[in-house]
């Protein structure tokens, strides 16, 4: 094939994929760009990740993770949910609304980072008892929510007319200039200024990128009725922002307080490695899911489909994800990372199963947002978060960084998994024992994976690189085939959403 030829194939698979047609081929279309997307951005990642983390130690991944912390806690505490607002309303045509979010989410970055860089040398010394070092690293930190504050509101767009190949721009280059600077001066400084530069790099060219792509130019307006409509719409997506910071962060920041930066350090590199299910497969779900369902949201027969083709098409690729990482990750660390991180196997492990377990759970946050009733999710991390306080304590100190993963998985799957499932099915009016099916075959599937990756780790007459590589093609091949059976002899039906992706792509 002549470069000539290749370049008209890419210009015709673009076209077919260019979001157009229904809601559902909509969705469908921008399903793949966002898939694509994380793809791209998780193999990204995981390069930054294993080359830094042979340059750098957990105790440097430590001090930038205090930095996330922090930011992560005031963007928490402070989300608005405008976005959300935005792509929640039934008219297509926001065009009003934009001077005023851009203006709330210019003030609410400019704040922000005021806040972070005065606070810095209270929360390095004074709760994570860290040095100098830490409080720079979060002063530095402090400049992303400045940034990413005047971004163009225009993007909303992107996710709420599903037209996800511009937001695949947007998106991988944001990786590509973050792990670039990242890499390239991990090489040159050796030291924990790489990670924040790298950082900061990729929230800039997301700003520059989304005033690229979107024609809208903002400027600053305040319109009380709109502010109201807005605000109005995201207390509970704030209220529930700050219930999930706890969740989802809160560990982390006990293990930060309680061991130091070296055990946050392990602890944050083990959850990035292990939640591909989570990271992956979660931001295409509520990112393309939400706005689809906000489309379907009067419409109950095809709100159900497309409830229960979603956790079809989620579980079909989260569960084997999840349970191929619990199987491989000693492989890993030991072919890509070396001893000083043998540590984090187990809480990878661990955190893979909760990376499965979100990444089902995530189909039903968007529903209960797009049919106006995000209170339920709340109230279910409001109960999440109630366990994790009541067992946080006790689990780290007699367990460490296990203890706490320990106690972050058994929440998800004792409490919040199943009930999220059971109100999801509630509010579509399905049925739970087609629920249990859909998930049964992935997960029977995955735990024959296992076993055939287990036996292979086990008696391969290599080490290294190339078992990981046998084992991985062990897994991927050992699913294949038992889906293939599953499908062909016990009904399984993932075929037919298969087809409905194939087929959007085909016209």
């Amino acid at each position: 094939m002549t470069p000539k030829e290749l370049l008209a194939r890419l210009r015709r698979l673009k076209r077919r994929l260019t979001p157009g047609g229904d809601v559902s081929e909509r969705a469908v279309k921008s399903g793949i760009w966002a898939t694509m997307a994380n793809v791209l951005g998780r193999g990204l990642q995981m390069v930054k990740l294993v080359i830094l983390g042979n340059i750098l130690g957990p105790k440097q991944f430590g001090l930038v993770a205090y930095a996330l912390l922090t930011l992560a806690a005031m963007r928490r505490f402070s989300n608005l949910g405008i976005k959300e607002a935005l792509i929640q309303k039934e008219e297509n045509d926001i065009d009003g609304y934009l001077d005023t979010a851009w203006t709330l989410t210019a003030l609410r970055g400019a704040i922000l980072a005021g806040i972070g860089i005065l606070a810095a040398p209270y929360i390095a010394r004074d709760f994570f008892g860290a040095g100098k070092t830490a409080t720079q690293v979060i002063q530095a930190m402090s400049l992303v929510p400045l940034i990413t504050g005047v971004q163009n509101p225009g993007i909303v767009y992107f996710r709420k007319d599903l037209d996800y190949d511009k937001q695949f721009v947007y998106l991988v280059g944001k990786a590509v200039v973050s792990v670039s600077v990242a890499v390239g001066l991990a090489f040159a400084w050796e030291n924990v200024w790489a990670l924040v530069f790298g950082d900061v790099a990729g929230v800039l060219a997301a700003t520059l990128l989304s005033y690229v792509l979107h024609e809208h130019r903002p400027w600053p307006a305040f319109d009380v009725p709109k502010v109201r409509e807005l605000v109005g719409y995201g207390k509970w997506i704030t209220a529930s922002g700050i219930v999930v910071f706890l969740i989802t962060e809160g560990d982390d920041v006990f293990v930060g307080w309680l061991l130091g930066s070296a055990a946050l350090g392990l602890y944050q590199y083990a959850y990035k490695i292990s939640n591909a299910p989570a990271t992956e497969v979660t931001k295409v779900i509520s990112k393309v899911i939400f706005p689809t369902y906000s489309k379907l949201q009067n419409d109950a027969s095809n709100l159900r489909r497309a409830f229960f083709k979603t956790v079809q098409l989620t579980t079909f690729v989260s569960i084997p994800l999840a349970i191929g990482i619990v199987a491989v990750a000693e492989a890993f660390v030991r072919a890509f990372l070396g001893p000083q991180w043998l540590p984090a196997v187990t809480v990878m492990q661990l955190l893979a199963l909760w990376g499965l377990l979100r990444s089902i759970g995530a189909t039903t946050g968007p529903l209960f947002q797009a049919v106006g009733k995000p209170e339920l999710a709340t109230k279910i991390q409001v109960g999440k978060l109630a366990i994790m306080a009541a067992t946080i304590y006790p689990a780290t100190a007699a367990y460490g960084i296990v203890g706490a993963s320990a106690v972050v998985v058994g929440n998800a799957l004792l409490f919040s998994a199943p009930v999220s499932s059971y109100l999801g099915v509630r509010v579509v009016d399905g049925s739970y024992r087609r629920l249990l099916t859909i998930v049964g075959y992935p997960l029977i599937a995955s735990g024959i994976m296992y076993a055939a990756v287990a036996f292979v780790g086990t008696n391969a007459p290599v080490a290294g690189i190339p078992k990981f590589v046998v084992m991985v093609a062990t897994g991927v091949a050992t699913y294949g085939a038992t889906i293939l059976a599953m499908e062909t002899w016990g009904g399984y039906g993932i075929r037919d959403v298969l087809s409905t992706v194939t087929g959007a792509v085909g016209e």
